[in-house]
């Protein structure tokens, strides 16, 4: 694997992360959210939430993309710091260029996202949400310390009826820099 530098992003890096946030649904997600959606309203909508979240960023927000040399941004992550009295900060999406899946980019990411956190002072726990059909995606979350706390309906997404999302926790944000 080529090396990787993990660094805050600029709103230069807003149409590349909207990108591999649709590539990664219409692969990951194919089954799940509506194909209509997938095959269309996906591409405005991310390059209107990322453009938008990274001129105007909340206080709150930490956006960290992995670059590769020669490839640029190949990955990123969201975090939003003490978003929950119970369950700490928000993981809101990590992602990984689908064809770069496998290569630690995802645990180094979340690794530099825990720390991120650490260094703004957060709470100590941090959570996400992932569809309980994104077996892959449970299975890595679950290999680094996560624990399933929470099983709901999916209801903002377009998706079919009875799509169940989980809320996967870490307590202890320190244990997951390591």
């Amino acid at each position: 694997m080529e090396p990787i530098t993990i660094r805050s992003a600029t709103a230069a890096d807003a149409l590349r992360i909207a990108s591999i946030h649709c590539e990664n649904w219409r692969d990951i997600y194919a089954d799940v959210l509506d194909p209509d959606y997938l095959a269309g309203p996906i591409e405005q909508e991310r390059r209107e939430l990322w453009l938008d979240r990274l001129t105007n960023p909340s206080p709150a927000q930490s956006v960290l993309v992995a670059d590769m040399p020669g490839a640029g941004p190949v990955g990123f992550i969201c975090l939003y710091r003490d978003q929950d009295p119970r369950w700490g900060s928000l993981i809101d999406n990590l992602h990984v260029a689908p064809g770069l899946r496998g290569q630690a980019i995802g645990k180094h990411l979340m690794r530099a996202g825990a720390q991120a956190m650490l260094d703004v002072e957060a709470g100590a726990g941090v959570h996400l949400w992932v569809f309980e059909a994104n077996t892959a995606g449970l299975r890595f979350y679950e290999r680094l310390g996560g624990s399933v706390v929470e099983r709901c309906l999916e209801t903002e997404l377009p998706a079919p009826p009875e799509t169940y999302i989980l809320r996967v926790f870490w307590s202890d944000l320190a244990a997951l820099t390591a």
